[in-house]
């Protein structure tokens, strides 16, 4: 039996990080991704030694979604895992700038965007293709994102997943979080598995 492949964008620590143990354990191809400015860190290496596949990419440099989706191959893809994000900062919102709230935007919303028209052959190669798309309540913005796919009648055919995962303690989160990683991963494992549903938004806060 072919084992199912998933596309992890965001690889290397947290909630990616314990989303590639968790498909490894269930014997799924895995793949993930590190942004190149991480590649000095530990953090790949120590996401190489889980069996992953790990590859470069950057949600602010298309050509680094370009030559990950090529270095992936042709073969289909059964789930991409949509995971980029930065940190709750500035915390309020008269100290945000205009160049924050680009960047932000880049990350959590065009870059799932242009990563996702990418890898859609592969998607589409596949039987049963999924897209989850991991966004905080600040991130909100890919709820409305992952709609407007399911409105566009051109646009995806599989499901089409929106998971807010609550505050885990990651680093992103200055290990400051009040949620179960465990138990967040168990149950968008679960819903990864057994969703059959064209769109859902699971907010597990």
């Amino acid at each position: 039996m072919t084992s199912k492949s998933v596309f992890v964008v965001g690889a290397n620590r947290g909630i990616g990080f314990n989303l590639v143990k968790a498909f490894i354990a269930e014997s799924w191809e895995v793949t993930g991704t590190v942004r190149p400015q991480t590649c000095a860190d530990k953090d790949p290496t120590v996401a190489e030694k889980t069996g992953a596949k790990i590859l470069e990419l950057d949600y602010l440099d298309e050509e680094t979604i370009e030559k990950a989706a090529a270095a992936y191959g042709d073969k289909p893809l059964d789930m991409l895992v949509d995971l980029g994000g930065l940190p709750p900062k500035p915390g309020h919102w008269h100290e945000q700038t205009a160049e924050v709230m680009v960047e932000k935007f880049r990350i959590m919303t065009a870059g799932p965007i242009i990563t996702t028209e990418h890898f859609l052959p592969k998607l589409e190669s596949a039987t049963d293709a999924k897209i989850v798309n991991v966004s905080s309540a600040f991130g909100s913005v890919s709820s409305v994102v992952t709609k407007a796919f399911e409105w566009e009648p051109e646009g995806p055919q599989g499901p089409l997943i929106c998971v807010e995962p609550g505050f885990p303690s990651t680093r992103l989160t200055g290990w400051d979080g009040e949620d179960d990683m465990d138990t967040w991963i168990a149950r968008l494992m679960k819903v990864s598995r057994k969703s059959r549903r064209r769109i859902m938004r699971l907010s597990f806060l």
